[in-house]
């Protein structure tokens, strides 16, 4: 009896701030015992501000957030978790995706800016086998695009192609000041429902590539738009 191949996904979390950090703490729990990996990729550095609302703790202050990150996870469970220091560029992402082949990767978007949202659409574009959730809240309230591609053809729609982004900055072409006065408001508990909802889209990603070992799987991966709230969740195709 031949054994089902299983898909090794390679996870990329972009941006490690509000979402992406409480995302990052619990994501390497799916892993375990798995054939997948996970890279985290932000160039900010962790802040006095940002340990109320964000995965990071005094001693981190100073510290890069994706290596903060990486390390911790590296140090408290036997799986492969990767870092770079960088902000996000077309160019930074493609090469990292293109450069191991073994993987389907799986972009996970938890940035601010649709700056860097287009980059990681763009990225999706040129990409044959992909598959990209994109999340975005404001205090109370937020959502999830999930769109996929296998063999170049896409399932589920882009952000960018359902309404227009905003003529935004990057992180990058901001000054020191710019991104000192940024201030979106958010809360640590709508912050934490959007990683738990993303989280269970990685899991459902993950769960349809296991041996069912008698065990029924609920459900899979699934296109669309979900809208996520402090109260309710709802999905819409």
């Amino acid at each position: 009896m031949s054994k089902t191949k299983i898909t090794r996904y390679k996870f990329y979390v972009i941006g490690v701030g509000g979402t992406g950090s409480l995302l990052a703490r619990d994501l390497p729990k799916l892993l375990l015992n798995a054939p997948h990996k996970m890279v985290l990729l932000d160039g900010d550095v962790v802040e006095d501000k940002n340990i109320e609302r964000q995965g990071y703790q005094l001693q981190d202050v100073g510290d890069n957030k994706a290596l903060s990150l990486s390390r911790k996870i590296n140090s408290l469970y036997p799986i492969e978790c990767e870092f770079d220091d960088k902000y996000c560029t077309y160019e930074s992402l493609f090469s990292l995706v293109k450069e191991d082949t073994r993987y389907i990767p799986v972009i996970i978007g938890c940035v601010d800016n649709d700056a860097t949202r287009m980059i990681l659409e763009d990225v999706f574009k040129n990409l044959d086998d992909v598959i990209y959730i994109d999340s975005a809240n404001s205090e109370y309230e937020g959502n999830i695009y999930i769109a996929t591609k296998s063999k170049s053809i896409q399932k589920g729609k882009l952000r960018g192609q359902c309404y227009k982004f905003d003529l935004d900055k990057h992180p990058l072409e901001k000054s020191c000041q710019e991104q000192a006065a940024d201030g979106n408001v958010q809360f640590l508990v709508t912050n934490a429902k959007m990683a738990v909802s993303i989280l269970e889209h990685c899991n459902a990603l993950i769960s349809k590539e296991l041996e069912h070992c008698n065990a029924l799987i609920m459900y899979q991966l699934k296109e669309g738009v979900q809208l996520v709230n402090r109260f309710e969740t709802v999905f819409y195709d």
